[in-house]
């Protein structure tokens, strides 16, 4: 049983479901609608997608990134950073999710099941739904992202931590750019992202608490006093997206841990290691997990113990990424003049090899290549 639909279950139901397993997944959502904006998805998630047959029908619905650049809010630039060895993809992500599902028979996805408990015994693990629902299956893997019910009965370890800033997000039909781009302010940042024929994403940051009035005018009007007079095509594209299809999301994670698993019940993505966006990691941790946990599985016949070695394979790697991504989120929300002359003067002076080769270490993480033992 896989609790979540979203990006990280269901790739997990596909390289599951390719490694023999039978895979039920259980979504609350009443309906697999388009939500969201842009994803990014570096090498090593196409890499995963390679393997489960769905890269070409990811590119299809994208563009392929094969530069990245940060500029100045005036719209110098700081550094570039060549990606044309390991490419990554931007897509909306209501198209990368539908891609995703056509990989998976239709009656193996349960809307409208609101995860309520488990129980694990020795061999099976049994879980309720607000529905009235009671599922039985060998495992229960909890997908179920940064608030996960799973999460809450497996470890208990609290909420997670508002990291100080909020994120807007938006679509629109602005041609899509040549790269992905990253603008600094102070305090203030905004990501422009090709998304093939959706147009472009935008996301934005500021070093904000959620304000009393979420109307999308007041949003729209905020945003344009913040970045009205940011270098083209950032005013552009925030003029030309529809205020109501504008989200707002707090930005959180955790601390990393090490277990996330407990009998044949372990979590994934989001539910295990909640990241934030500043690296556009997020989602491409939730595809590798689904990759090495498909390859435990599949090795090691105890589910117990497959869990075991597929946290260890990852607990790692998730946790360089998690607090990767917040000190870049730290040091990109910057507001004080000083350091944000600290900061870009910094990113000038690293050469485009540089950046290149740091993103390449990132990006070249091979799943396929990781060794599962049941020790």
């Amino acid at each position: 049983m896989i609790v979540g639909g979203g990006i990280g279950g269901v790739t997990a139901a596909t390289a599951l479901r390719q490694a023999g397993f039978g895979v039920e997944v259980f979504e609350r959502a009443a309906e697999l609608r388009e939500l969201g904006a842009g994803i990014g998805l570096g090498a090593n998630a196409i890499r995963v997608l390679e393997h489960l047959g769905l890269m070409q029908r990811v590119i299809e619905r994208g563009t392929v990134i094969k530069e990245a650049a940060s500029y100045n809010w005036r719209g110098q630039l700081l550094v570039r950073v060549p990606m044309a060895d390991v490419p990554s993809v931007c897509l909306h992500r209501a198209e990368l999710h539908a891609a995703l599902l056509s990989a998976l028979p239709q009656d193996c996805i349960h809307i409208g099941e609101e995860f309520l408990e488990f129980k694990a015994a020795e061999a099976s693990v049994t879980a309720r739904f607000a529905s009235g629902r009671v599922e039985s299956a060998h495992a229960l893997i909890g997908a179920d992202g940064l608030r996960s019910k799973v999460r809450v009965q497996l470890l208990g370890d609290g909420e997670p931590i508002y990291r100080g800033y909020l994120c807007w997000r938006g679509v629109c039909d602005y041609p899509a750019p040549e790269q992905l781009t990253e603008s600094f302010g102070n305090g203030l940042r905004v990501g422009v992202v090709p998304i093939g024929r959706r147009g472009t994403a935008w996301w934005v940051t500021a070093n904000e608490v959620p304000p009393a009035d979420c109307s999308p005018a007041h949003i729209k009007s905020t945003l344009h006093d913040w970045f009205g007079n940011w270098h083209p095509p950032i005013p552009e594209v925030l003029a030309r997206t529809d205020p109501a299809a504008i989200i707002q999301t707090p930005i959180y994670d955790r601390r990393p841990v090490k277990v996330w698993s407990k009998r044949a019940c372990t979590l994934l993505g989001d539910a295990a290691h909640p990241t934030t966006p500043n690296l556009g990691q997020g989602g491409c941790m939730a595809i590798e997990d689904a990759a090495v946990l498909a390859r435990c599985a599949s090795k090691i016949t105890d589910f117990s113990k497959a869990f075991r070695s597929y946290e260890r394979l990852r607990s790692t790697r998730t946790a360089m990424i998690t607090t990767a991504s917040r000190y870049h989120g730290l040091v990109g929300q910057w507001k004080n003049p000083a350091l944000v002359w600290l900061r870009n003067t910094a990113l000038r002076m690293t050469p485009a090899s540089l950046a290149a080769k740091n993103y390449k270490r990132l990006a070249s993480y091979d799943p396929w290549n990781v060794s599962p033992n049941d020790r």
